[in-house]
C-alpha cells in the first residue's frame, strides 16, 4: 500500500486568518468604497481577474473594510455632498447653454441636503372651513372673534 501525501490546504480568502492585506486588495477596497467603478473595472485598475475580486469580496474582513472606507467617504457625508453640489453648481456657470438642469435644480438639491427645504404636509380635505368675510362684520362681531382666538 502506497502512503499518500498530505495535500496541502489553499488559503480559503474567506476566513479571516487567511485574509492578508496586500498593496492591491487595499487598492480594490478604496475603489469599490467609492461606489464609481464596476467590478471589472476595479479588477482592471488593481491588475487582477475579475474571479479574484469576486473571492475578494466573499471575505467579511475584505467587506469590512469596503464598509469602513465608504463610511468615511467624503461623499457619503452631508458635507461632502454640499461641497460636491457647489462645485458642480460652479463648473455649471460656464457650461449653461449645454446643460439640460438648471442652476435653480442645483441649489434646490444643496438647500434639501441642508435641510432647508420645507416637507409638504398633506391635509385632511374633510376638514371644514368657516370662512367669514371680515370686511361685512360689526365691530362687536370682530372683537367676539378676537377674544375667542
Amino acid at each position: 500500500m502506497a502512503v499518500q501525501k498530505k495535500k496541502k490546504k489553499e488559503p480559503n480568502p474567506s476566513e479571516p486568518k487567511d485574509f492578508k492585506w496586500t498593496p492591491q486588495r487595499k487598492k480594490a477596497a478604496l475603489l469599490l468604497s467609492e461606489g464609481t467603478l464596476t467590478n471589472e473595472e476595479v479588477a482592471q485598475e488593481t491588475r487582477i481577474h475579475f474571479t479574484t475580486l469576486y473571492e475578494w469580496k466573499k471575505s467579511p474582513v475584505f467587506l469590512a473594510e469596503v464598509d469602513r472606507l465608504t463610511l468615511e467617504n467624503e461623499l457619503a457625508t452631508r458635507a461632502g455632498l454640499v461641497r460636491f453640489a457647489l462645485k458642480a453648481l460652479k463648473d455649471k456657470k460656464d457650461a449653461v447653454s449645454t446643460d439640460k438642469n438648471t442652476a435653480l435644480d442645483w441649489a434646490k438639491f444643496i438647500a434639501d441636503i441642508q435641510g432647508h427645504v420645507k416637507k409638504q404636509v398633506e391635509l385632511d380635505a374633510n376638514m371644514k372651513h368657516e370662512v367669514k368675510d371680515l370686511s361685512k362684520m360689526t365691530d362687536e362681531e370682530l372683537v367676539e372673534i378676537i377674544n375667542n382666538e
